[in-house]
């Protein structure tokens, strides 16, 4: 069987490795520039020496073979082990850390919101029951085949806790995950898991027909054409491959379910918790449009027509704390993770909100109006969660 180029397997690495570094003199100042950061070769400044990647010799090679994407023009912008080696792609915005890489995304990327998407992980595992949707086509795609490396991508793979969960599943796959920023690993991965640093808004085609499974989690912030994203996953998955995604909707939804709409303060109803969501919503719309995609996800996949096979979506509904009567065990908990998740984004939106131009003392007033709220449950609010899926044709 040949070794797959992106697997963590041909490397020989099951620990973390001491990063070798190509950087241009102005390195900090091409990650920070808008026109650098459009062109691929300037990333290719940035790599992390291994067998993982096609080298310095082929980096000139434009050739592309389908199968395995050793020749891709476009590496990712870095390749790591462990937290330290991605420090470079980090800076400090308003006390907290956020990625260097895009501006788009501005939620930050340190241990504290990593931390966050843990809990958030955990809970979205309890309510699924496992780690995904669509479970035949799924264990389908990714079922151990002899002279077939089966591999998987995980794009906003966060803090690493889907993608570790799933290399100790299937501990025959190759897992990849891919974000602006490092995760704080705090532990080896897996020998079959490994992370890079890219911006998906660069394309992903360099990865044509290489996966079986592709995954994309709460990312539609950053992403500019969520629709050509889509299309390209499509290209990089392999016959009979599943496209999964994970989304939480920006709106807020009342115990009945329905929409809560905007107010303003002083007008029944108005809650610091809508005015936080609402204000966050505002300014990550400034930063481009996408934030809307989550509910469009499935008429994309319908636009998409034949190039999929199936598709499919699941919806649900968390509460913001165990606030429903006569919850069992595991929804009181989901809904207790939800409640401690919100209320660590009310401190992980902060600098987002500041970097939009709001004051720090209403920040701040809303804020804490926002968490006394959620600790005390006064408010009966759902967040709604959008499981997608699509399977291409063909046998696996």
């Amino acid at each position: 069987m040949a070794d797959n180029p992106f697997s963590p397997r041909a490397s020989g690495y099951s620990s973390y490795p001491t990063p070798s570094y190509q950087l241009g003199n102005d390195a900090d100042d091409e990650l920070d520039s808008d026109d650098d950061r459009s062109e691929r070769g300037n990333y290719q400044k940035m790599m992390y020496h291994s067998e993982l990647f096609f080298g310095a010799e082929d980096s000139e090679n434009t050739s592309e073979d389908s199968s395995s994407g050793r020749n891709s023009p476009a590496p990712s912008v870095y390749s790591y082990h462990s937290s330290i080696d991605g420090s470079v792609l980090l800076r400090d915005l308003h006390g907290r850390v956020i990625n260097s890489t895009s501006e788009r995304y501005a939620l930050p990327a340190d241990v504290e919101e990593h931390g966050r998407l843990d809990i958030q992980h955990e809970m979205l595992k309890r309510k699924r029951n496992g780690l995904f949707f669509a479970q035949q086509p799924v264990r389908r795609a990714l079922a151990a085949r002899e002279g077939v490396e089966r591999a998987c991508l995980d794009i906003g793979s966060g803090s690493g806790s889907w993608l570790f969960d799933m290399a100790k599943q299937f501990p025959h796959v190759d897992f990849l995950g891919i974000d602006l920023a490092p995760a704080n690993l705090n532990m080896t991965p897996p020998p079959n898991c490994r992370f890079e640093c890219d911006d998906v808004n660069l394309g992903i085609t360099h990865y044509k027909n290489c996966f079986d499974v592709i995954h994309i989690s709460c990312v539609t912030p950053g992403i500019e054409n969520y629709r050509k994203l889509m299309d390209e996953v499509a290209e990089c998955l392999r016959p009979g491959g599943v496209y999964l995604t994970v989304e939480g909707d920006m709106n807020v939804h009342d115990e009945n379910g329905d929409l809560v709409p905007e107010l303003n303060e002083g007008e029944p109803g108005f809650t610091w918790t809508l005015r936080l969501v609402y204000a966050v919503r505002e300014a990550m719309r400034a930063r481009g449009p996408g934030n809307d995609n989550a509910t469009k996800i499935y008429t994309f996949l319908q636009e998409q027509g034949p190039i999929w096979k199936t598709i499919g979506q699941k919806v649900i509904y968390i509460p913001v704390g165990p606030w429903e009567e006569k919850m069992s065990d595991k929804d009181r908990l989901t809904s207790e993770m939800m409640r401690q998740n919100f209320l660590r984004m009310v401190q992980s939106v902060r600098p987002l909100l500041l970097s939009f131009g709001y004051f720090e003392e209403t920040v701040d007033k809303w804020s804490a109006g926002a968490i006394d709220e959620i600790e005390n449950m006064k408010n009966k609010y759902y967040v709604r969660w959008l499981f997608t899926w699509a399977v291409k044709p063909g046998k696996p």
